[in-house]
């Protein structure tokens, strides 16, 4: 039951999460119009859209998409901390590789509790 409640709320607090950023996208977007870091912020937004629509209720969501969400944002962080600020991209400056890293280890970490 444990890893259960845990990857329930990984799962919601992502979602919720992801969906917020829409109100850095949209600063982002009257300071600088269409740029590839809006593509990175819509992605995230995208995706907080899809977690909450079908994983916020949905049991068996919730564990796939943990350990999918952490591997993915794990490798992104492993290639932000190798490359750091590769390309000029937000996506990759030290916040958002912290971040991407609190986001995929944890996703692992609870992905693999047991239920």
């Amino acid at each position: 039951m444990k890893g259960e409640v845990l990857q329930k709320y990984y799962t919601r607090i992502i979602g919720v999460f992801f969906i917020l950023i829409f109100f850095s996208f949209m600063l982002d977007w009257i300071e600088f119009g269409h740029r590839v870091e809006t593509w990175h912020k819509v992605f995230h937004v995208l995706l907080g859209l899809i977690v909450v629509k079908y994983g916020w209720s949905n049991k068996t969501f919730w564990k796939p998409f943990c350990l999918i969400n952490g591997a993915f944002f794990t490798f992104v962080a492993l290639f932000g901390w190798t490359f750091m600020d590769f390309g000029g991209l937000d996506a990759f400056n030290l916040t958002d590789t912290i971040l991407h890293s609190i986001v995929g280890v944890s996703g692992l970490v609870i992905g693999l509790v047991r239920n």
